[in-house]
C-alpha cells in the first residue's frame, strides 16, 4: 500500500473511531473517576495541612511556599495528577484491548480490508485514536488542576508540566499495551480478561513485594523468605513489561528533580511502545482478519 493512501486510511479511520469515543459515556466516566479521586487526594492534603497549623501562601515562582512547624511534602499537585492519570490510562488500555477483537466480533474488520486498509493503517489508527482519546482526558485534567491551583493556592510546578509530558508516554505505552492484547484475542470477552488478569499482576506484585522488603530479616524466614525472593523476581520483570512501571520510573525522575534520568524514561518508554506496536502489527499480519 502506497504511504499517502495509507495515511489517508489513518487519519480517516481514527477520526471515526474518536467520534465514535467522543460521544459515548465510558471517556467522560474515567474522566469523573479520575477527578473524583484527586479531589480525594488534594482533601485530605489540605486537611493534613490544616491540622498542623500551617498555611499555604502562592509564590510568585513555581513553587508553593508553607509556612509552618513542620515541612510538608513538596509537589502536592503531583500525586492526585498521577492517580487521575492512572485512571484515564487505564481506561485507554481496556479501549485499546478491544479494539482489534470488537472489529472480529462484530463482523467488520473484514469490510475493512476490502478498501484502502492493510495491517499496519489499521493498528495505527486504532492506537492514534486512543492518544488523541487520551488528550482529551488531559484536557479535563488540566482545566481543573488550574482551577484548584488557584482555589487552594498550591502552584503548578515545572514537575506538574513533566508529569503531563509523561503521561503523553504512558498513553502510548498502555495503548500500546492494549492493542497487543487485542491481537491475541479474538473475542472481546478474552481480551477485557486478560487485560484484568495483567493489570492485577502488575499492580499488585509491585504492591506485595514492598510490603515484604519492608519486613526486617528476623521476620523473613520459611514461607516468607521465599515469597520474598519470588516478587523480587517477578517484580524485576514486571519493572520492564508494565506499562505502569514506565510511569513509577518517570515520577521518580520528577520528584528527584533528574533531568537525566527523566528523558532516559521518556526514551524507554517509546522505545516500549514501538516494540509492541510491531508486535501487534505482527500477529495481527499472521492471524488474519477472518473471525
Amino acid at each position: 500500500m502506497k504511504k499517502n493512501y495509507r495515511a489517508v486510511a489513518v487519519s480517516a479511520m481514527a477520526r471515526r473511531e474518536l467520534h465514535s469515543t467522543l460521544f459515548g459515556f465510558g471517556i467522560y466516566i474515567a474522566i469523573a473517576i479520575g477527578l473524583f479521586l484527586a479531589s480525594f487526594l488534594l482533601y485530605n492534603y489540605v486537611g493534613g495541612i490544616q491540622e498542623n497549623g500551617m498555611m499555604i501562601m502562592p509564590s510568585s515562582v513555581t513553587q508553593t511556599r508553607y509556612y509552618g512547624s513542620n515541612l510538608p511534602a513538596v509537589e502536592p499537585m503531583q500525586v492526585p495528577l498521577k492517580w487521575a492519570v492512572y485512571i484515564g490510562a487505564i481506561y485507554i488500555t481496556l479501549s485499546a484491548s478491544m479494539a482489534i477483537s470488537r472489529e472480529k466480533d462484530q463482523g467488520t474488520l473484514e469490510v475493512l480490508f476490502y478498501g484502502p486498509v492493510d495491517s499496519v493503517s489499521f493498528i495505527l489508527a486504532k492506537f492514534v485514536e486512543q492518544i488523541l482519546a487520551f488528550a482529551v482526558i488531559l484536557l479535563f485534567y488540566t482545566a481543573y488542576f488550574l482551577t484548584m491551583s488557584q482555589i487552594s493556592n498550591f502552584a503548578l510546578s515545572s514537575g506538574f508540566v513533566r508529569m503531563l509530558l509523561l503521561s503523553l508516554f504512558l498513553a502510548g505505552c498502555m495503548a500500546a499495551f492494549g492493542m497487543f492484547i487485542s491481537s491475541l484475542s479474538k473475542r472481546v470477552k478474552t481480551s477485557v480478561i486478560l487485560f484484568l488478569v495483567l493489570t492485577i499482576v502488575f499492580l499488585s506484585v509491585p504492591l506485595i513485594h514492598g510490603l515484604l522488603m519492608n519486613l526486617s530479616d528476623d521476620e523473613v524466614k520459611g514461607a516468607w523468605s521465599v515469597a520474598r525472593k519470588t516478587t523480587s523476581y517477578l517484580n524485576s520483570i514486571i519493572n520492564w513489561v508494565s506499562p505502569f512501571a514506565y510511569l513509577e520510573r518517570g515520577s521518580t525522575a520528577i520528584v528527584l528533580n533528574s533531568t537525566s534520568e527523566f528523558i532516559k524514561s521518556l526514551f524507554f518508554s517509546l522505545l516500549y511502545t514501538v516494540a509492541l506496536l510491531f508486535g501487534s502489527i505482527s500477529i495481527f499480519k499472521r492471524k488474519g482478519v477472518r473471525r
